[in-house]
């Protein structure tokens, strides 16, 4: 598995990964006109990137960008620490670990309280990061769910050594 994953601030070179994420994640909302969410995402995260706390992660594989995540924090259910708040693993690649080691790469940069909070309607994502985080923590982690925002949430702390 050859790949490498690194910090990148050159956003402009995830937007066509994000957009399929952005597609992909359609199906979980009532979207009227997805081409103007789209524009409107892509515009905050590029905001984000540059006024906020937010980090880009992204995992390429022969030189491709076969997935990112993106770190900030908004959160949904700790009141302090960070959060995964966009992840994506390019179609085709998925259940081949690329996942759990960008996961596990971002998880490593920081210390402290995280969140990952993820739609309660994207099962597919519920069970990727139970095992994931699940194996991370060696199974010390919480789950929470919020109705008001349809939101199921996975949150531990990362301690150093």
């Amino acid at each position: 598995m050859m790949y490498l994953i690194g910090k990148t601030d050159q956003i402009e070179d995830i937007i066509p990964a994000f957009k399929k994420y952005l597609n992909y994640m359609s199906r979980y909302y009532d979207i009227r006109n997805i081409k103007a969410w789209q524009e409107k995402a892509v515009k905050n995260l590029g905001q984000d990137v540059i006024t906020e706390d937010c980090q880009v992660y992204v995992l390429k594989k022969n030189d491709d960008i076969a997935g990112f995540a993106v770190v900030n924090r908004h959160l949904r259910f700790n009141p302090s620490g960070r959060a995964i708040a966009e992840f994506y693993i390019q179609k085709g690649l998925e259940g081949k670990g690329y996942g759990r080691k960008l996961a596990e790469y971002v998880f490593s940069r920081f210390e402290g309280c995280w969140e990952v909070a993820v739609t309660a309607h994207n099962n597919p994502a519920q069970i990727f990061w139970k095992k994931v985080i699940s194996s991370y923590t060696s199974g010390d982690y919480s789950e929470k769910s919020n109705t008001s925002i349809n939101d199921h949430g996975f949150l531990f702390n990362r301690k150093t050594a």
